[in-house]
């Protein structure tokens, strides 16, 4: 018996298989794939911390686990993570401080959505080095760290600002016990 190939029933049952058969080869893949994707998510983590640092890619990475993440880089170098909100979506960093406590090093930021050439421009060289030698923690006192914000992009400038307010508030009993 000859089924007609354009019959509901044939139609239906061919485009299933073929459903099944494609959400089983992409279950597959993003399976295969993960370790991948894990690895490429910790080196990019890699990155932004030793940028953050102004080290190399060479550098030595300590996780300082305790109540808050921290990271040392090169036994001298604290390297915070920060977390906060821009106008699309999340944002996030990392903040590096000298080895006395009292200086930023420097500041590598990224985003999820923020508009390109706006509240994107976080990402950039020339944002990020504005924090480069300001106070952090002199004289057993927190310094507010100013943020120069970008014309256009307000909310995500106040989203940085207050990211690293948060970030200095989280960890000023890590630089009290210095």
């Amino acid at each position: 018996m000859r089924r007609d190939i354009n019959s509901n029933g044939y139609i239906f049952l061919y485009s299933t298989v073929l459903v099944v058969v494609v959400a089983v080869l992409l279950s597959a893949a993003a399976i295969w794939l993960q370790p991948y994707q894990q690895r490429n998510k910790d080196n990019e983590k890699r990155v932004m911390i030793l940028s953050a640092a102004g080290v190399n890619d060479d550098g030595k990475i300590d996780f300082i686990d305790g109540e808050m993440p921290v990271y040392v880089v090169n036994d001298s170098i604290t390297v915070l993570p920060m977390k906060g909100n821009g106008l699309w979506g999340p944002i996030w960093g990392y903040l590096a401080i000298s080895p006395d406590g009292e200086r930023v090093i420097g500041a590598v930021f990224d985003h999820k959505s923020e508009t390109p050439g706006l509240g994107g421009e976080i990402t950039t060289k020339k944002f990020q080095s504005q924090f480069e030698g300001k106070d952090f923690y002199k004289n057993g006192e927190m310094n507010p760290v100013e943020v120069d914000a970008i014309s256009g992009a307000t909310k995500t400038s106040n989203g940085v600002k207050d990211m690293i307010d948060n970030t200095m508030r989280k960890y000023r009993g890590y630089f009290e016990k210095r």
